[in-house]
């Protein structure tokens, strides 16, 4: 059972086992007590009765302190139900045996409803209300009431309440049953929104991707098709790398728990790579997650590098006391690389027929990990 169909069958059962002690306190005190008091003659001692009917009370009294705390008996109930049993035999024994099945043998129609109280399984319910049944119909055979009226008596009487005591079982196992059934109908119902709800942030996000990657890549095909674009220009050459890489990193995401930065700069090498350029590439430490506008001036100087990069390149993506940076080592030139974001610092060192460039940001209030 999950845990919303225990809340809910908790509930449920909650109302029921209060409506229960309702039942077993309203036939002790206004059935048997003043059965009791009128038959009090038929017991010997003549306290017997009232004593019996005290530790009746007691554990009805018990049941509703657990109900009224939201608890259960447990494994308490056995003990419980020895007691209850117990009782009983101890008043049979002391009531007269003229008035077997009589009036003043009050356990006789109230001891089911005990068990009523303690099992909650339809099959304790029964082995309990039977072992009552058995010992006192044996009780009557004892003392000689085997007379076929006595013993009609007997069986009206057992009958008829034993079927309310069984009935009310039945309902408590059946409630159960609806509750497992509402629970995971809710939870379906749950699901299902979640679903709902994810779909339409997942499309939101993809809707949002592709007019970024509209916003990259149109304006170079229209002016390509156009033939204001000339394919042989570097920056032309740069900015197509730029899309083809957005595009690249669109199209491949894995998923949420990608690291968004580290795939778009895949994306980058991946393309250099297909250009016939050797691509070194190293990843360490731990790193923030920058926004959009700090991530695409990180990956533009990275792009910028590698697409300057003739035959070799050597990129790497880390974290150092909180900052990001993302440095590549090329040998080719790709001239002055500027961040637009003015959170982003870039360096460009030539020297040796190598090209080094380095993009660095550092978010305030982020602490390593």
């Amino acid at each position: 059972m999950t845990p919303a169909e225990r809340e809910l069958s908790a509930r449920l059962q909650r109302g029921l086992r209060v409506a229960r002690t309702v039942i077993v306190l309203a036939i002790l005190l206004g059935l048997n007590l003043p059965n009791l008091v009128a038959g009090s003659a038929a017991y010997h001692p003549g306290w017997a009765g009232y004593a019996g009917w005290a530790v009746l009370v007691a554990v009805a009294a018990a049941d509703a302190v657990l109900v009224a705390r939201h608890r259960f008996w447990g494994v308490a109930r056995w003990p419980a139900a020895v007691l209850v049993l117990g009782v009983a035999v101890a008043m049979t024994l002391a009531l007269s045996p003229a008035e077997l099945g009589g009036p003043p043998h009050v356990t006789l129609g109230v001891i089911g409803w005990f068990g009523v109280l303690l099992f909650a399984r339809i099959g304790e319910l029964v082995g309990f209300v039977g072992v009552h049944l058995t010992v006192m119909l044996g009780f009557l055979v004892a003392a000689g009431r085997t007379d076929q009226v006595t013993l009609v008596a007997f069986g009206i009487t057992a009958l008829g309440v034993t079927s309310f005591q069984l009935a009310v079982g039945i309902a408590g196992s059946a409630m159960n049953s609806v509750a497992r059934q509402a629970a995971a109908a809710a939870a379906e119902e749950a699901e299902s929104r979640t679903a709902e709800e994810l779909a339409a942030v997942v499309h939101a996000d993809r809707e949002r991707r592709y007019s970024q990657v509209r916003a990259v890549a149109l304006p170079l095909l229209e002016r390509l098709a156009a033939g204001s674009a000339d394919p042989a220009d570097p920056g032309v050459q740069r900015a197509a790398a730029g899309a083809a890489a957005r595009l690249r990193r669109m199209f491949a995401e894995e998923g949420d728990d990608r690291d968004p930065l580290a795939a778009e700069l895949a994306a980058l090498i991946d393309i250099a790579e297909r250009r016939g350029v050797d691509v070194q590439y190293s990843q360490r430490g731990g790193r923030p997650e920058p926004p959009p506008p700090v991530a695409q001036d990180l990956l533009a100087a990275a792009g910028a590098a590698l697409h300057a990069a003739r035959s070799a390149a050597r990129v790497t993506l880390a974290g150092v006391d909180g900052a990001i940076v993302v440095g590549v080592v090329t040998d080719g030139d790709p001239g002055p690389v500027a961040a637009a974001a003015p959170q982003v610092e870039t360096a460009t060192v030539v020297g040796d027929g190598q090209t080094w460039v380095e993009a660095r940001w550092a978010p305030r209030g982020w602490v390593a990990r």
